[in-house]
């Protein structure tokens, strides 16, 4: 990460568990983490570079979500709250798990994975992606999204010539 000058990288379905607390640390690094401890996969991380003024913060119960998040202080700006988000399928989309993440700052952003919707890149809908999209309105936030699916199966992966 170093080496391509990334100072914050956000991540969703770690499959991290609490018995290696080490695990997929990154020299130069703070990992903050939220692994998932009642069935496999899930669990969300972020990591910092160590320069940055950052400070972890306490997530609000969630229903439906996993969330990690902290405070980047900004010389001459006021603070940034950042959250690694993962919307646990098929389990829906829930105002309140918005709200209780909105509230905890008045600037706010938040990275994950919220499911499905073409407007950023799948293939197709599903319900708490058309869902997401319906509640930027109501609960004025702006959805921002790379052109592109952000999807990649884990078939991909895989080397054809094996």
């Amino acid at each position: 990460m170093s080496e391509n000058s990334i100072d914050i990288a956000l991540v969703q379905e770690t499959y991290l568990k609490p018995d290696r607390p080490k695990a997929c640390s990154i020299a130069g690094y703070v990992q903050l983490r939220t692994d998932r401890t009642y069935s496999s996969k899930g669990g969300t991380a972020l990591y910092y570079r160590r320069s940055l003024h950052c400070g972890s913060i306490n997530i609000p119960p969630l229903i439906n979500m996993e969330a990690t998040g902290y405070r980047l202080a900004m010389t001459g700006h006021s603070t940034l709250v950042i959250v690694s988000v993962y919307l646990l399928s098929p389990k829906g989309l829930l105002r309140r798990d918005l709200r209780a993440l909105f509230a905890l700052a008045d600037a706010i952003i938040l990275f994950g994975d919220f499911n499905k919707n073409i407007r950023w890149g799948c293939p197709s809908n599903n319900y708490n992606g058309i869902k997401l999209d319906e509640l930027e309105d109501r609960l004025d936030f702006e959805i921002i999204a790379p052109s592109t699916s952000t999807c990649f199966p884990m078939s991909s992966h895989i080397d054809p010539r094996r």
